[in-house]
């Protein structure tokens, strides 16, 4: 387990943003989109998978890291503005109307302001990298929940995305004026088919309490079985579930 007395740690000037740096794994636990966090992620991310002679995966690695962390801090902000402007995620309309204003207020400089908020408010992301010669796991964990029309919005985008190749199509048919067209989630399927890698390696999940979590799971070799193939052939037997 990675604690505090087996890692080094380092200090982000930008917003503080904390770095824990062990072996094959790091974590980085921000609250804004710092260029100097993700100067340090993509980093490791190239040595890693130059170490494992894999520098084919650095671009798929880079692209999807950067859209689900972007994603996940623009969820923490919309909290803060939500409660700022004493508007109700469950509430339709106010949701819509929200959601619209709250993309008008991000501004590089609405970036900053958001991000000291995050900080004061505790709203953070939590990335996790970690690596072996065996999988590559990714995890972008955010301590805000989704509510249940957002879980199934976000389900559905995902659902309709898995069974497209065609981007532009995709835009076209799927357009949704409180939440964009799904793109982010889009360019996540996108980048790994483009690599033959299944979609499926991707998910979304929130436990509609505490957080919401994105993961991916890469396997680097044939007689690699990723988590959820070992899960679901580990339920087919009756047997009971795998932990973490």
């Amino acid at each position: 387990m990675l604690t505090e007395k087996n890692i080094n740690q380092s200090k982000i000037p930008e917003l503080k943003d904390e770095i824990f740096e062990h072996d094959n794994r790091l974590v980085i636990r921000s609250y804004s989109l710092s260029r100097d966090t993700e100067k340090y992620l993509r980093e490791f991310v190239r040595m890693a998978m130059e170490g494992l002679d894999r520098p084919d995966l650095v671009p798929v690695i880079e692209i999807i890291a950067k859209e689900l962390v972007t994603n996940a801090t623009k969820a923490n902000f919309k909290k803060i503005y939500f409660a700022e402007n004493h508007l109700k995620l469950d509430n339709p309309q106010e949701y819509s109307e929200g959601v619209s204003r709250f993309r008008e207020s991000l501004s590089e400089e609405g970036f900053r302001k958001y991000g000291d908020k995050a900080k004061d408010a505790q709203l953070m992301v939590l990335t996790t990298f970690d690596y072996d010669d065996d999988r590559i796991i990714l995890e972008i964990r955010n301590n805000v929940p989704m509510t249940e029309e957002e879980e199934k919005r976000a389900r559905e985008k995902l659902r309709i995305a898995m069974q497209s190749s065609d981007m532009e199509k995709f835009i076209a048919e799927n357009a949704d004026e409180t939440e964009g067209a799904g793109l982010g989630i889009m360019l996540c399927l996108t980048t790994l088919r483009s690599s033959d890698f299944d979609p499926r390696l991707f998910s979304i999940a929130s436990d509609l309490r505490t957080h919401t979590v994105a993961r991916l799971e890469l396997p680097l070799h044939q007689g690699y079985k990723p988590t959820r193939e070992r899960y679901a052939e580990r339920a087919s037997r009756g047997g009971a579930p795998l932990g973490g």
